[in-house]
Formats: structure tokens, C-alpha cells, sequence
């Protein structure tokens, strides 16, 4: 079992022991070896290996880091021979890096994303637990084919559904409309109750093995009064792609929707989703008619790392609908 430490609150180190707000801003992390070193218990689940990797706040992460992780994941589960891999991550972004893991990867060995709400140092934190449920559902054979898994609060999540819900909560990561696949739970057991039935790793279409960077597709937050320019900015900036989030069930202004379609006729593909947080987003006459995508209940961030994906094999919209109707 291979574990990669990328950083985040769960390898974090604040003032003092109630420093669970701003320990952030210390900018101290764990030894080398220290995280795993806390959890001897470990040992009793796998034999497990420690990958060097460089270790950023996860808001800080960028396409290139994707790509290198993937490539680093993907050796890790075909030369190497890996029984499967643990990803340490912070919190804020660790939805978006198991989603595009979860497209991305070509393999069907376990691959778990785990993080911390509290940091190491804090008083009753929560990330040594969390890294041994992630080691054991990572080692567990019913694991294996469900895509990438995201672990905390003894709950597994898949990559496409899960999400943050709230800033501080220990219980934050929830599946809004499809909730868990299982739980890793307090008598040791791993238990799986249902799978995605949506596209992902070996059966995507998506290889970005040879590539270096992803097209750039920005996501615009529609609000009230909110006019064209952020729109106009992103096209100005090279945006291939748009993902609007609308209000409601994807209600942009007026003013953006002129945006939109002046972006439309210069060949960049809209997609349009919802700042609302759960439920689909469908396409209706009208977005059809204008050539624009629907995310379904794909929220903004997620879309956009589908629509970017989509982006390197095709920049037709009917073909790119396809997509998101399978992923």
C-alpha cells in the first residue's frame, strides 16, 4: 500500500493544541515519516509506503500538479505493482482532485483521497482516524473498481458526488444528492451499499498521460445585477470553455446570457450549471438551440474539470452533452 503526502490540514502543525482556526498561517508541517509514524496501527492492515510528494495547501494546486500525481499514481499501480494508493489532501480542493483522478486514472486498484477538518497538533484531531479508514478501505477487495474514493468521518464518498458543506465541521464531506457509498465503521468493518453507475477510470475515455497542461475553462457565479463582464474577461483571457452558474436550476442574467452568447459565437463551449448546490441542471430547447451544454448535477467546479477534459478530445457541443450525460 503506497501513501502520498500532499499536504493539507491533516499533516498541519498550528500553535498550540487549540489552534484549529489559523494554524495555517504557522506554515509548519509534519516531519517526513511523522504522519504514518503516528498510526502504528497501520501495520496491522497493510504493509504500507510512504511516496514522496511535494506537500501545498490544496488550494494552491495547480493542472500540472494533477498531472504529476496522476502520473505518479498511475507508476505507482503499474510498475510498482501498488495493491492500491491513499492520497493525503487538504480538505478545500480535495473534491476537485479525486474527480479528475477519478476520470483520469487507468486502473481498477482501490484509490483513496483522505484529509483532516483539525490539524495534527489540534485537540482531538480527527486525521490519524481518517488515515487509517482510508488505508482500510484502500486494502479492502470490495474496494477495488468503484473509481476513486474520498475518506473522513468514517464515510466513504465517490469522487463525482462528494462535497464540502461547511467550513469547519468534522461531518462536512456529504453526497448531496446520491449520499455515501458505504462507511469504514467503528467495529473496523468496511461497508459498501451502492456504486456509480456513471463513467470512470478504465472505462473513461480520458488519457492525459502526454500531456502538460488543460485547456482553460473558467467558471463564472451569476448574482443579482450581475452584468458581462467577468464573461467578456474570461473569453479576453483565452477561455475555451465556460461554466456558468446560474441561479436556481441555472438562470443566468440577461445581461450574462448576451455574454454568453457572444462567447458562444466565437467557438467557446458554454456549460451551464447551478450555484445552488445540488440537483440537475437540464437542457432545455433553449440551450440546445444555442449550442450550450448542461451540467446535470455536476456542480461548477466539477463541470469545469469535465468541460476541460471533454475540451482535448473534442470542441463540439452535442458530442461534449454526450459526455456529461456518461460522466
Amino acid at each position: 500500500m503506497a501513501v502520498i503526502l500532499t499536504g493539507g490540514t491533516i499533516d498541519s502543525v498550528g500553535n498550540d493544541r487549540l489552534d484549529m482556526a489559523w494554524y495555517f498561517e504557522a506554515n509548519r508541517r509534519l516531519d517526513d515519516g511523522a504522519l504514518l509514524a503516528r498510526v502504528p496501527e497501520l501495520g496491522t492492515i497493510a504493509s504500507v509506503d510512504e511516496i514522496p510528494f511535494r506537500r501545498l495547501p490544496s488550494h494552491a494546486l495547480q493542472a500540472a500538479d494533477w498531472l504529476a500525481l496522476g502520473a505518479a499514481i498511475q507508476d505507482l499501480v503499474g510498475r510498482a505493482g501498488a495493491d492500491g494508493v491513499v492520497v493525503t489532501h487538504g480538505t478545500n480542493t480535495i473534491e476537485e482532485t479525486a474527480y479528475f483522478l477519478t476520470l483520469t486514472l487507468k486502473t481498477d486498484r482501490p484509490v483513496v483521497l483522505v484529509g483532516a477538518m483539525r490539524p495534527a497538533s489540534g485537540l482531538s484531531a480527527d486525521g490519524d482516524l481518517n488515515l487509517l479508514n482510508a488505508v482500510r478501505v484502500a486494502a479492502h477487495p470490495d474496494s477495488r473498481g468503484r473509481g476513486v474514493l474520498v475518506v473522513l468521518n468514517d464515510t466513504i464518498h465517490s469522487a463525482r458526488d462528494v462535497t464540502k458543506t461547511a467550513t469547519l465541521r468534522v461531518q462536512t464531506f456529504q453526497g448531496r444528492d446520491q449520499g455515501p457509498l458505504g462507511f469504514a465503521d467503528t467495529d473496523g468493518q468496511v461497508v459498501y451499499y451502492h456504486s456509480t453507475d456513471r463513467r470512470h477510470t478504465l472505462q473513461s475515455e480520458f488519457d492525459v498521460r502526454q500531456l502538460s497542461a488543460l485547456p482553460r475553462v473558467d467558471v463564472v457565479v451569476s448574482y443579482v445585477g450581475a452584468d458581462g463582464a467577468l464573461i467578456d474577461a474570461a473569453v479576453a483571457a483565452g477561455a475555451r470553455g465556460l461554466v456558468s452558474a446560474g441561479t436556481g436550476g441555472g438562470r443566468p442574467t440577461p445581461l450574462e446570457d448576451d455574454a454568453l452568447d457572444r462567447a458562444r459565437k466565437t467557438g467557446v463551449v458554454i456549460c451551464q450549471s447551478s450555484r445552488v448546490g445540488s440537483g440537475r441542471v437540464v437542457r432545455s430547447p433553449s440551450l440546445a438551440a444555442r449550442g450550450f451544454v448542461a451540467a446535470d448535477n455536476l456542480q461548477p467546479w466539477k463541470a469545469r474539470i469535465l468541460l476541460a477534459l471533454a475540451l482535448t478530445r473534442t470542441s463540439d457541443p452535442e458530442r461534449i452533452q454526450a459526455v456529461f450525460d456518461t460522466y
